[in-house]
């Protein structure tokens, strides 16, 4: 029997773990059912409810890379995942790099474009000198001195050509 959210300890298991588990989840192609119940009284108890809104509240933010998305067909990143829906990818990153990141499996000419989910902004493909030589790869320049926006899981929408 697997652990309910009405009853589960919360030491260990907190907002950020259940939103990784869930893109790990649609990455490989299956689901996530989160056990959520009333307590004896018919009432959701509070640290569900918490935990819930703020599911919901980085679904708002990101759903287009889980509903509709599975398996992206690439290898899973140091940092992260992918999923995919028809020709975008969504790379999850979890931890931050030092420096442009890496989009590993890609070709710089498969690309349409790169932006923030969250909030439509563009990203550039980087041109730096740093990574001169890894000519077989493409980074995303996140900025001189980038911090992921959302630390739990910035989601990078990348559209590629057809």
């Amino acid at each position: 029997s697997r652990p309910s959210l009405s009853w589960m300890p919360w030491g260990g298991m907190i907002c950020s773990g259940l939103i990784k588990k869930l893109v790990e989840c649609v990455s490989k192609g299956g689901n996530l059912l989160l056990n959520v119940g009333p307590d004896a009284r018919g009432n959701i108890p509070p640290q569900s409810l918490e935990i819930l809104q703020q599911i919901g509240a980085w679904m708002g933010r990101n759903s287009q890379s889980i509903y509709g998305c599975g398996k992206a067909g690439l290898d899973k990143p140091d940092n992260g995942r992918f999923t995919r829906k028809g020709n975008t990818l969504y790379y999850h990153l979890f931890e931050n790099t030092v420096g442009p990141m890496p989009l590993p499996g890609l070709k710089k000419d498969q690309i349409a474009r790169v932006r923030l989910l969250a909030t439509g902004a563009e990203v550039p493909l980087s041109t730096s000198w740093v990574h001169s030589d890894y000519p077989d790869l493409v980074f995303a320049d996140l900025g001189e001195d980038p911090v992921l926006p959302d630390p739990v899981d910035t989601v990078l929408e990348i559209t590629l050509k057809e």
